[in-house]
């Protein structure tokens, strides 16, 4: 059997980690879908961690529960912002609060779109 290709994208690349950490198979993650025959389930996931396709929202919903990850970090652009909705997601939402508040205080940030709840 020759080698799996990397994904070449990085949603496919988390993807596939996150697949491979829960010790899932491609037809199992399929399977979350609604594709019940390998045939079709194993493919399906294969060309979402290659980069080929994108699943639509419904579908991603349905991969992140299954992963247990929050769709964000699928996305994040960078890997520091993925791993911070990493944590944050691991959180209380109080402990989300008081960690929003602490970051507001003490880091340095740019102008513009404001985060703040009035």
């Amino acid at each position: 059997m020759p080698a799996p290709l990397p994904p070449a994208s990085t949603f496919g690349r988390r993807l596939r980690e996150a697949r491979l950490a829960r010790g899932m198979n491609q037809a199992a993650l399929g399977a979350v879908l609604g594709l019940e025959e390998e045939n079709t389930a194993a493919p399906r996931i294969s060309r979402y961690e290659r980069g080929d396709r994108m699943p639509d929202n419904e579908s991603m919903e349905k991969l992140a529960a299954a992963l247990e990850l929050p769709v964000a970090y699928f996305h994040a652009a960078s890997e520091p912002l993925a791993e911070m909705i990493l944590l944050m997601s691991r959180l209380t939402p109080e402990q989300q609060e008081q960690l929003l508040h602490w970051a507001r205080q003490n880091l340095p940030v740019q102008h513009g779109l404001s985060t703040d709840r009035k």
